[in-house]
């Protein structure tokens, strides 16, 4: 009994010199966490469907501050340093497979486009953070999804969170879509020539664009980015892109490419005047695209 009365003595003791150590902590981090009323103050919008999600569903204010009311455009091109490479098609015309309708034209690697002076389409920029500055509605217009000649049409688009995308299949056989993100987990079956289709719509930014795939056919490979503002742009063929609207100041841009990964690094700061055209011109390295 004696034994065990000591014990008990030991374990009070030793609680009592935690509690001590963790007010005294506490106490720390409180006068640790002062800062003036010059401090920058850095909020954290949840969304409603973001609320207990993981990821993707935050609207990131950065700093609180006047509010933007002056607007710039964002203008660049993104070339390949080197010779890009030449990649042969997913399918050749013409080659045995299993749906032969998807080899009467050859089905060409969409994964590097390379234009005129070796510009690189397909490459999505777009605003890091929303800075403090009135966000447009997102369009109600639909953005059409198709699946022809085997492939995703197109096979690279930005959607605005809450703006609807129609999935449908003008293929004579049918298509699965699957679609992978942060923000987004779907699998639906398109049964052929169904020009009705499904309506699939984001309800939360993604962090980096979502590949799309089919799994009835393996090499259908294509991509989705849904953002929460409108400051979004994919390069054409040529390589070049246009933001206009631009929150004035300074900002930070994604350039992301399926193959290249991150170009310039996680992100890009330009610096965007008012009611003028600030220039983002990139380039990325041929190796880069390589299989």
């Amino acid at each position: 009994m004696r034994s065990m009365t000591m014990t008990n003595r030991f374990l009070v003791w030793g609680l009592a010199g935690a509690v001590r150590l963790v007010n005294s902590g506490c106490e720390e981090r409180r006068e640790g966490l002062g800062g003036g009323t010059r401090s920058p103050v850095k909020v954290k919008l949840l969304t409603e469907s973001g609320i207990g999600g993981t990821g993707g569903g935050e609207k990131v204010v950065e700093e609180v501050g006047e509010k933007i009311t002056t607007f710039g455009t964002l203008s660049g091109k993104i070339n390949v340093n080197g010779m890009p490479p030449n990649l042969p098609p997913l399918v050749a015309q013409g080659q045995q497979i299993k749906d032969a309708v998807c080899a009467q034209s050859a089905v060409p690697d969409e994964s590097v486009v390379v234009g005129p002076g070796n510009g690189l389409a397909n490459v999505f920029i777009y605003l890091r953070k929303i800075p403090n500055v009135d966000v447009p509605s997102a369009p109600s217009e639909e953005i059409v999804v198709d699946q022809v000649g085997c492939k995703f049409v197109p096979h690279a688009l930005i959607a605005r969170v809450g703006q609807p995308l129609k999935l449908v299949n003008s293929d004579p056989v049918a298509h699965n879509v699957g679609i992978s993100g942060t923000a987004i987990s779907f699998n639906q079956t398109i049964p052929a020539n169904d020009k009705e289709g499904l309506t699939l719509v984001y309800n939360r930014a993604e962090r980096t664009p979502a590949m799309t795939r089919c799994d009835f056919h393996g090499w259908m490979r294509a991509w989705q980015m849904a953002v929460d503002h409108p400051w979004a742009a994919l390069t054409g063929e040529d390589g070049t892109f246009t933001i206009e609207g631009v929150p004035a100041g300074n900002m930070e841009f994604v350039v992301w490419h399926e193959k290249a990964g991150y170009i310039g690094g996680s992100s890009v700061k330009v610096t965007i005047l008012a009611d003028q055209t600030s220039q983002l011109d990139l380039q990325v390295d041929a190796s880069q695209l390589a299989d």
